[in-house]
């Protein structure tokens, strides 16, 4: 009993001294810590409409087929649905091996063990894990995901020359757009890399948001720019959140910057080619969105609200973007956090606890196989 009270004590202080220090803290320099008026700037410029170059003629060229998921971890071909994250190369010498210092490779990992492996978080229907990477990600890491458990799959670059954002690991994130052409599986719900779960997401793709919806037709938003939209699309997922909310949030109290703007790091969708096809499109007209949050302004200009395949909204109790102890208290099953460096840093402990369990847990599996390798066996 005394535990229980101690810990009533304790959080709450923890919260408010967290709060005090985020108040009177100076401004840090990382994109994050403006985000929320870059998101109100953002979302206030849009309403006025989306500029675009004069037409032009629509590409029909691009081809876009399933991808090859040969190479790796062989998924359960009977799977309907799918987990996945995207990883690009950085600028590490790919013969170095120790990964320590790359966080997000590091948190690709902590995810395969979540969704694979840990018996609290693991997919109950063993629903796999697919890591979508670019090409310079080297071979070491990804052998390193297969042995994980995780389904490696490398997608060709997908990018226009003038989306150009100032956030260097950005660059390439256009690519994460190519799980599109996995259309071998219903569903796919995806997970930004610095994710962490704290229970089960298998219940996400029964979720009433994913359903399949019919795509309007008000001559209003078509353009004739813009390839054709597919007949229906499933696309769901969760508001941008305020740095600072309440749990459970609530546009009346004002935690999100803007309700109606998607936070591209966590959401479920349907593949498909058309609709890749129709974002390839999309990314032809310069301007058509803002590229300061790239593939994530160019969901929420695709799927708007007053468009005709507006995202649907899961509840936050699936995922929160800037998670605090109060939210994890709450029960949201992922966190979308940086684990190295959490915004609200009484989290900190609990973030690490996952990449030390992961290490443990691999590093005893392999043990475990090289002892089995090298034991004769009584005949």
């Amino acid at each position: 009993m005394a535990l229980f009270r101690s810990k009533a004590v304790v959080i709450p202080i923890a919260i408010i001294i967290s709060l005090c220090l985020f108040a009177f803290a100076p401004l840090p320099t990382r994109i994050d810590d403006g985000r929320d008026q870059l998101i109100q700037h953002i979302t206030d410029s849009a309403k006025g409409g989306y500029t675009a170059d004069p037409p032009k003629e629509p590409d029909h060229t691009a081809g876009f087929g399933p991808l090859d998921t040969t190479g790796g971890h062989k998924p359960d071909p009977e799977a309907k649905y799918a987990f996945a994250t995207f990883l690009a190369g950085t600028t590490q010498d790919p013969s170095d091996t120790d990964w320590n210092h790359d966080h997000y490779f590091l948190a690709t990992r902590i995810l395969a063990y979540q969704l694979l492996h840990c018996p609290e978080t693991r997919s109950k229907s063993n629903i796999p894990f697919i890591v979508l990477v670019t090409r310079d990600v080297p071979e070491a890491k990804r052998a390193r995901l297969k042995k994980d458990g995780a389904t490696v799959v490398e997608a060709e670059y997908f990018h226009e020359d003038w989306i150009v954002t100032e956030t260097s690991t950005w660059q390439d994130v256009m690519t994460k757009l190519r799980l599109w052409e996995l259309t071998q599986y219903e569903r796919i719900a995806f997970l930004d890399g610095d994710t962490i779960l704290t229970r089960p997401l298998d219940g996400l793709f029964d979720d009433p948001a994913v359903r399949l919806m019919d795509t309007g037709n008000e001559t209003a938003h078509i353009r004739d720019d813009e390839d054709p939209l597919p007949p229906a699309y499933s696309f769901a997922g969760v508001p941008e959140m305020k740095r600072v909310h309440g749990y459970p949030p609530t546009d009346a109290n004002h935690d999100y910057p803007n309700i109606n703007y998607l936070n591209a790091g966590f959401f479920v969708f349907r593949p498909s080619a058309d609709i890749l096809a129709y974002y390839a499109s999309v990314m032809k007209v310069p301007n058509r969105f803002n590229p300061m949050f790239p593939e994530q302004n160019l969901l929420n200009y695709a799927h708007r609200r007053e468009g005709n395949m507006p995202w649907t909204m899961l509840g936050n109790e699936w995922n929160i973007h800037y998670p605090t102890v109060e939210d994890l208290l709450g029960g949201v099953a992922s966190l979308h956090e940086k684990w190295w460096a959490p915004v609200h840093d009484e989290l900190r402990p609990f973030m690490d606890s996952w990449r030390w369990r992961m290490e443990g847990f691999f590093e005893a599996r392999d043990a475990a196989e090289k002892t089995r390798a090298t034991t004769p066996t009584s005949s």
